[in-house]
């Protein structure tokens, strides 16, 4: 996984310059996210990307102003 790796290294750089864990816990909080929510991509992707039970974000920050 070049890209954990890659993020990981990078925020654990940070937390030994800062002396501050926040970063690393905010990589693993992430890459938790993203694993979690990884099988609903999948199927996203297999159905045909079929988005039309969706809101279009352009259409929500419409309704906020």
């Amino acid at each position: 996984m070049p890209a954990f790796e890659r993020e990981w290294a990078a925020a654990l750089e940070e937390s030994r310059r800062t002396f501050s864990l926040a970063g690393l816990y905010k990589v693993v909080q992430l890459w938790q996210a993203r694993l979690t929510s990884a099988p609903a991509v999948d199927a996203f992707l297999t159905s045909g990307k079929d988005d039309s039970g969706f809101v279009a974000l352009e259409e929500i920050r419409r309704r906020r102003r």
